[in-house]
């Protein structure tokens, strides 16, 4: 577990790094002000590194005989989680071709029903809520525009 925590540390930090590097050239600010295209990319590629920095210390002063436990990798939690991992990866491809509302939309249900959700008022409001928040903060405080379908262009 103690190699796994380490690859996992350096990944996270190199990651970061990659991200910081893949960003250089875009504006932090734009001409008014406001938040650029690399501001946000930024403050998550140094968290990255500072969460993989981290776990490597705290790896590498855990002693070698604590926590010396095999992960379950095929546990029922485990695999709910895998299945999260593939919503969110058609949630990123959905969001090139469906936007940003209509993909959101079929995701947090899906989600909060993976998660074990099971009350469908509950469900639809809080999609509604959610996608309206992101929606207004977005488009209206920030001025940035969220995903649009390629079919509205």
């Amino acid at each position: 577990m103690r190699t796994q925590n380490i690859f996992v540390g350096m990944f996270s930090l190199i990651l970061g790094i990659a991200i910081i590097f893949l960003s250089r050239n875009m504006p932090m600010f734009d001409e008014n002000g406001i938040l650029g295209e690399r501001f946000w990319p930024y403050c998550l590629a140094w968290l990255l590194i500072g969460l993989g920095i981290i776990q490597c210390i705290s790896t590498y002063f855990q002693g070698a005989g604590e926590n010396s436990q095999k992960a379950d990798l095929s546990s029922f939690p485990v695999r709910k989680a895998y299945g999260v991992t593939v919503l969110m990866v058609i949630y990123a491809i959905a969001l090139c071709y469906a936007g940003f509302i209509a993909s959101s939309l079929i995701l947090i249900p899906a989600i909060m029903w993976v998660m074990g959700e099971r009350r469908p008022l509950f469900i639809a409001a809080t999609t509604a809520l959610i996608v309206l928040c992101i929606y207004v903060s977005f488009e209206i405080v920030f001025n940035s525009p969220l995903p649009e379908s390629i079919f509205s262009e």
